[in-house]
């Protein structure tokens, strides 16, 4: 009853047996003989890249491309659902009801096509497009494949369809329409991705992005321009002509393609590594520095104030027993300027011994900065800020950079943006935290933001880029919003408290 891949087999009886003598046909009847256990194969490949990608989710990575693998994880755990369908739902036909088979057959065809939707997601998320952009072609994908479900009901319904010709003919066009953009869109992104991933350091993982590329490009071609044999197909290349004229069934050369992208994403999911290795070198940088500080701090306090304290005292007491009244003011005068210099030097002191960032502290930081900016530009600021109780730690100096880049985010809006409202988010994450500065005023010209951005803004990008984060700037007719996320590590141990570094050392005076 239901049309799979046995379609692309040689006839059966004496047709079957001259296709034996035939060149190859001995090969041909032994991959007609395992079928399933090529469809098993087959969808065992997705099932595995769906499955390990799927794993990684809960890693916090600051990286476009290991936090779009999500999606491409999706369509590949749906692609092996359909696929194990293809060899074990014709087993159902000697079980089940006729009904219920052609149900399952239904639903097959309707499940696999539907996950060609989640690769176009894919791709759009590595290019990075707008939001306004991403849902117009999310709702445009949405529409086709609803389109192509219900045009292939209403010509089944014509024509006298059985629901094998509805299905081969739903997923011969889902193929043409949704699976080669998706996998051509997936494609493009991954090549761009290979200047994000030398932008971090990441010069050994590039290799197998361009080649995962290209591993996409040919998934376009054998998974989505060789279509299902429907009955309208006629000339254009299908899997019953491509088994006829190789004598290799056409799911044995998609499985190759879905092995070596598997293995590939694999190899992409060392970014994970890469970016933990980066962050505790990063930690172990910053309690050097801290260290330094702590031993800087001491110096200072123990032995330069102690002595200039001292020569201060030995002057006082020299201008005390001075004869002459011009020489006792001169020295009351180097007095006072060491006693000045010994202030700026304990306030040098407590700027070193500033406590580390908290969520509680970034958020006091933002909610005092936007007051301040508030004040002097004379616009509407709106500040919303939540999560703080949640937040895991956050990276030594998170709060400084964040105020320098919402006052450079502010600070525009109000220079450009003419006259407009200014909202600041910030949302904090057990994994991640978001700074997001948006207004309503006249978009910056698209141009602005990538080849001819200003130094201002290639300054925030670089202060987001320290903290192991990225920003995106996103701007159109109504305003402009600068989006700033940052990952945030939360595999501490359970029996430790979570925080980011040690407490400064107290130095009494």
């Amino acid at each position: 009853m239901c049309q799979t891949p046995a379609n692309q087999a040689p006839p059966a009886g004496p047709e079957r047996e001259a296709a034996g003598h035939r060149p190859g046909g001995h090969v041909r009847e032994f991959f007609h003989q395992n079928e399933t256990i090529i469809l098993f194969g087959y969808g065992l490949v997705f099932f595995v890249l769906g499955f390990a990608v799927w794993l990684q989710r809960r890693r916090a990575s600051r990286m476009l491309l290991t936090n779009a693998l999500i999606w491409l994880a999706v369509f590949a755990l749906i692609q092996a659902l359909a696929i194990w369908g293809q060899a074990f739902v014709p087993i159902q036909e000697s079980y089940l009801d006729g009904d219920i088979v052609s149900g399952l057959v239904a639903l097959r065809g309707a499940l696999q096509s539907f996950g060609f939707l989640f690769l176009i997601q894919f791709g759009l998320r590595l290019l990075h497009v707008g939001p306004r952009v991403r849902w117009g072609l999310t709702a445009a994908s949405a529409a086709a494949w609803l389109g192509i479900v219900g045009a292939s009901a209403l010509a089944a319904d014509r024509s006298g369809w059985g629901v094998d010709a509805w299905e081969n003919s739903t997923m011969a066009l889902a193929r043409l329409v949704l699976l080669v953009p998706g996998a051509l869109l997936s494609a493009v992104g991954m090549w761009r991705q290979r200047e994000e991933l030398a932008a971090s350091g990441m010069l050994t993982i590039r290799p197998y992005v361009a080649t995962t590329a290209a591993v996409l490009v040919a998934y376009a071609v054998l998974g989505g321009l060789v279509i299902d044999p429907a009955p309208w197909v006629g000339a254009v290349p299908n899997e019953r002509g491509w088994f006829g004229h190789t004598g290799v069934p056409l799911a044995l050369v998609r499985g190759a393609v879905g092995l070596a992208l598997c293995m590939l994403c694999v190899k992409l999911l060392e970014i994970f590594d890469v970016e933990a290795k980066q962050r505790l070198d990063a930690l172990e940088r910053s309690r050097a520095v801290s260290d330094e500080r702590a031993r800087f701090r001491r110096d200072l306090h123990d032995g330069t104030i102690q002595s200039i304290y001292a020569a201060a005292l030995r002057l006082e007491a020299t201008a005390q027993s001075a004869p002459d009244d011009r020489l006792r003011e001169d020295l009351r005068g180097v007095v006072s300027d060491l006693n000045t210099t010994i202030d700026d030097i304990r306030r040098y002191i407590t700027d070193l011994s500033e406590t580390p960032d908290t969520p509680s502290g970034v958020a006091m930081r933002v909610r005092a900065l936007t007051a301040e900016l508030a004040r002097e530009s004379r616009i509407p600021i709106r500040v919303k800020i939540s999560g703080e109780g949640v937040s895991g730690p956050v990276p030594d100096g998170t709060g400084r950079h964040l105020e320098q880049i919402a006052r450079e985010a502010v600070s525009n809006a109000a220079r450009h943006a003419g006259p407009c409202a200014v909202d600041v988010v910030l949302t904090f994450a057990p994994d991640e935290m978001e700074l997001i500065v948006r207004d309503d005023g006249a978009g910056i010209d698209e141009g602005e933001t990538t080849d001819h951005e200003g130094q201002g803004m290639r300054n925030m990008r670089e202060r987001a880029r320290r903290l192991g984060g990225r920003l995106s700037v996103h701007s159109a007719a109504s305003g402009t919003r600068i989006v700033v996320s940052l990952p945030l590590d939360t595999d501490v141990p359970a029996d430790q408290p979570l925080r980011t570094q040690p407490l400064p050392e107290v130095i009494s005076e």
